[in-house]
């Protein structure tokens, strides 16, 4: 995957017009917003409840991207996102089992950062979720930047990103870390 990442980077660097690439590197933190019984009765045994579940998520993220034309810039994102888990209950012929999920996703997100000003800007683009199977999702990101020096500044930042899966998830979470202009 790494391989993936820093090829398309180079071939996007090789393209006229782009320059001065920079580094996102954050920390994610937030709710997921899913119905968990919904999924329990979709996925498991006719009579399966959940018995507890938990929609706290938390992530780790790097963005690589190339100022674009005007006020557009290109990249990907690599990020690793825990999504929620969740517990059910299981009747089975006379016996009830008890099984634990735990759900995360490794994601690959070719991007479009809408830069608004220096200290704003939107990102938006598809997102190839890998969790136990392919997902497609959607990253929705507003983006807020806090200079500390001409190279280096603070990123924070508010995104959705929408799964498409048995049941609509949708990992809500705030982002904060370090950008770097190369």
């Amino acid at each position: 995957m790494q391989k993936l990442f820093i090829t398309l980077a180079l071939l996007l660097a090789a393209l006229p017009g782009f320059n001065q690439p920079t580094l996102d590197l954050t920390l994610a933190v937030g709710y997921t917003a899913l119905d968990v019984e919904g999924l329990v009765e979709l996925d498991e045994n006719p009579g399966s409840f959940a018995t507890d579940w938990g929609q706290f998520n938390y992530g780790i993220g790097a963005q690589f991207l190339l100022n674009g034309m005007d006020k557009m810039t290109y990249g990907a994102e690599i990020m690793y996102h825990q999504l929620y888990w969740y517990s059910v209950r299981i009747p089975y012929g006379s016996q009830t089992i008890y099984r634990d999920y735990s759900v995360g996703a490794f994601r690959i997100t070719p991007l479009i950062r809408f830069n608004l000003n220096e200290t704003f800007a939107l990102d938006l683009g598809p997102e190839f979720n890998f969790a136990g199977g392919f997902i497609f999702g959607l990253l929705v990101s507003a983006n807020y930047y806090i200079p500390v020096t001409e190279t280096i500044s603070i990123p924070l930042k508010f995104r959705m990103d929408p799964m498409f899966d048995k049941v609509i998830t949708v990992p809500l979470s705030l982002n904060a870390g370090v950008r770097i202009k190369m």
